[in-house]
């Protein structure tokens, strides 16, 4: 249709926040390879404007406020959608809060994470999504999903601190990584809702649910994560320990669900054992950060921070983006012939990345070989949903569901 506002790509939050964060995540992973190739062990690159710095500030920002909060924006509002039988977004606040979120990332693309505003952008697109889910949430009176609303207004305040910090020693420490906390209780809380009712779907078994007090751990655990490490300064060692107890409870509970969720069958639905996957390294990420934290000698945080990151922003990502993209779009809810070797390099990479505080000596190439694979794993993805993302349901459905009376 010529109105723009009937146009597919409009019409439900995930297709352009999963189609915009394929295409940015293949950009910032591609450039990341490029720094460490150019810059080395100085790991910096020019931006696109003199004086703009692509250095770690500018990696570890974009992939979490960037590539992350796209994720979770895709996700999130297109479930909300669902729980409430009401529409998210209009497709010109839609626009609106897109055109911010990108002006985000070219604004870091040009200066770098030197200078403020390019911040003041990425939260106001966080701001804007946080909006719509609150609306949604409030208005339908669903406060057992007010863990969302707390959670993005946690990835709000994060990255204002970031930009507080963004000259200060103190951001090499919690405050570089924080903002991935309310990410990963989201996608934990989205995942045991998701993971039993599609495993019982898929291979024909009754839904092995956990219950609430799982889903509470699940996706209350790193919000106090979050909180603790955020008041650490005052008690540093009580809090950390603190910190730590709540990841290895996390940790368990979530090995507990799997456990619960698991069937022999799993093995023959590679987007099922994908969804597995992906919370088991979320969680194997938790319990090495508890480790760190108490101070066990299993490396620094770059270890579990990267876990986290990759277990949520590969592994997770492609298993509920390929579930939801497919399901959403009127198409088979399988993985495409296409993506079964991405789904190879991609467990390549994620473990040659995880096992770099190992072997120190492998950096910096091996960094950039790792971040180009993983650009390669995103732009594949972008090349084989993409399309699903850009054009009708192929079965002509209307993208809401009717709200209950």
């Amino acid at each position: 249709m010529s109105d723009w506002r009937h146009w597919p790509l409009l019409s439900i939050g995930f297709r352009p926040w999963f189609l915009l964060m394929l295409g940015f995540a293949t950009l910032a992973t591609a450039l990341w390879a490029g720094v460490w190739i150019v810059g080395g062990w100085g790991a910096a690159m020019q931006g696109a404007f003199d004086g703009g710095q692509l250095d770690w500030r500018w990696h570890a920002h974009e992939m979490t406020f960037g590539v992350g909060v796209a994720l979770v924006a895709g996700f999130l509002t297109t479930a909300a959608q669902n729980w409430t039988g009401r529409r998210a977004w209009h497709p010109g606040g839609l626009l609106v809060v897109l055109g911010i979120w990108l002006a985000a990332r070219l604004a870091f693309l040009g200066v770098g994470a030197n200078p403020f505003w390019p911040y003041l952008l990425s939260i106001a697109a966080e701001l804007g999504i946080l909006f719509v889910v609150a609306r949604l949430i409030l208005l339908s009176r669903q406060w057992h999903n007010l863990l969302f609303v707390l959670a993005l207004s946690e990835i709000v305040l994060a990255d204002a601190l970031f930009a507080l910090q963004r000259h200060d020693g103190g951001l090499s420490g919690i405050h570089g990584w924080l903002g991935l906390l309310p990410i990963v209780a989201m996608l934990l809380f989205i995942a045991q809702r998701v993971v039993p009712p599609f495993s019982a779907n898929r291979l024909g078994i009754p839904p092995r649910r956990t219950g609430r007090y799982v889903a509470g751990i699940m996706g209350g655990g790193p919000l106090l994560m979050f909180v603790a490490l955020l008041a650490a300064p005052m008690w540093p060692d009580v809090l950390r320990l603190v910190t730590a107890a709540i990841g290895a409870v996390v940790a368990v509970t979530g090995g507990y669900a799997l456990t619960r969720w698991w069937h022999r069958k799993v093995f023959g639905e590679p987007m099922l054992w994908l969804l597995f996957l992906g919370v088991s390294v979320v969680l194997f990420g938790l319990a090495w950060m508890a480790a760190v934290l108490i101070g066990l000698p299993v490396g620094g945080l770059d270890g579990p921070v990267h876990a986290l990151g990759l277990g949520m922003l590969a592994v997770m990502a492609m298993g509920m983006m390929t579930r939801v993209s497919a399901g959403h779009t009127g198409r088979p809810i399988q993985l495409p012939r296409w993506l079964r070797p991405v789904v190879v390099l991609m467990l390549v990479v994620v473990a040659s990345r995880l096992l770099l505080p190992i072997w120190p000596g492998l950096e910096p190439l091996w960094l950039a070989i790792t971040a180009g694979g993983l650009a390669l794993v995103y732009l594949a993805m972008l090349l084989v949903i993409g399309p699903w993302l850009t054009t009708a349901r192929v079965d002509a459905r209307p993208p809401v569901k009717p709200r209950q009376p």
